[in-house]
């Protein structure tokens, strides 16, 4: 079964750059890259070493570009033009079965190390999804110096608040695999959450016929989410199994790097946490648990962007609206 997937990879990348040539591609800020023995990151090229560095975490699953997507609508850009020198995790696609939950939290570490020696100043953690998952549980970790952490659309709380992937968990197999095709995760989402993967993206994409800018975006994030990317399998067995399954880090008991670690500890940060009210796939519940006094930031869903799980990310009216706010947070403002 598992090559029919690896072929269903093919076939939807192809696809993708079908649109890609069609001009639906992303239209991204200038980087370099970064490469250490333990990590990859982008630095874009407005950094500078007098500027309060943001190390953005993007979800183990597809490719990173969603965050700097097209120019109206970039992470990256609004950031850095808010003054932040921006830094992006690359998930090492090509050692697939040599990096599980331990190693990935270790070297975002290490990343965050070298961060906030350059800048002298700790990076603030940007995380979306399961990013914003990983990106938690390095931050609750002493030895990572972490000034602020900023979760979107992120699950902290697993078992009962799992949401609609909760029953697509607890009967997947436990089969060992050095890397998951990206098509066979999608397949899981669309059975979880059809309404918000399938019927919500067809009736988006009628929404914006008479839109062309929110046309553009919506073929842009469709033609992202054909650029399927392989995570580790050992990753992805570690995160169902500790994380969904046995909940630790809600618990306070997950063990990783020869201590452990929880949500409790996140208390000793600042943290923002970004939530769709109506979201299945990531709940309130689940992007609040464990959580304590968070700055709250709701995303109200909108037009033109395809999935709205990834509507903070892209869409107009948050970039208008919630992103500002974001801004003023991340600079220190109350709220």
């Amino acid at each position: 079964m598992l090559p029919f997937f690896s072929l269903e990879d093919s076939t939807r990348r192809a696809a993708g750059r079908l649109l890609e040539r069609a001009g639906y591609g992303p239209h991204e800020t200038a980087w370099h890259r970064i490469d250490r023995s333990r990590f990859r990151l982008r630095r874009y090229l407005q950094c500078s070493e007098d500027k309060p560095p943001i190390l953005i975490v993007p979800a183990p699953i597809k490719r990173p570009y969603i965050f700097d997507l097209l120019p109206g609508v970039s992470v990256v850009r609004h950031l850095a033009e808010a003054g932040f020198a921006v830094y992006l995790y690359e998930w090492p696609e090509e050692r697939e079965g040599k990096w599980d939950l331990e190693s990935t939290v270790s070297s975002l570490g290490l990343a965050a190390e070298m961060i906030a020696a350059e800048h002298r100043d700790a990076p603030i953690l940007v995380g979306h999804s399961l990013g914003g998952t990983l990106a938690a549980i390095t931050a609750a970790f002493d030895a990572a110096p972490v000034s602020k952490l900023v979760l979107i659309e992120a699950p902290l709380k697993f078992g009962e608040q799992t949401g609609a992937l909760e029953p697509i968990v607890r009967s997947s197999p436990a089969v060992s695999l050095d890397s998951v095709p990206g098509s066979l995760l999608d397949l899981a989402s669309v059975a979880a959450a059809p309404d918000e993967f399938v019927f919500d993206r067809f009736a988006d994409a009628c929404a914006c016929l008479q839109d062309q800018e929110a046309s553009a975006i919506h073929l842009a994030v469709i033609r992202w989410s054909l650029d399927e990317f392989a995570p580790s399998g050992r990753l992805i067995q570690d995160v169902l199994q500790l994380l969904y399954r046995e909940d630790r880090f809600a618990r306070n008991q997950l063990n990783l790097l020869g201590r452990f670690a929880g949500c409790d500890q996140l208390a000793k940060i600042p943290v923002a946490a970004i939530i769709d009210h109506a979201s299945r796939v990531v709940p309130s519940s689940s992007a609040l648990g464990g959580l304590r006094n968070p700055s709250i930031f709701p995303y109200e869903p909108e037009l033109g962007v395809a999935f709205q799980h990834v509507g903070p990310l892209v869409g107009r009216r948050a970039h208008k609206a919630l992103w500002p706010l974001l801004v003023d947070w991340m600079r220190g403002a109350e709220r």
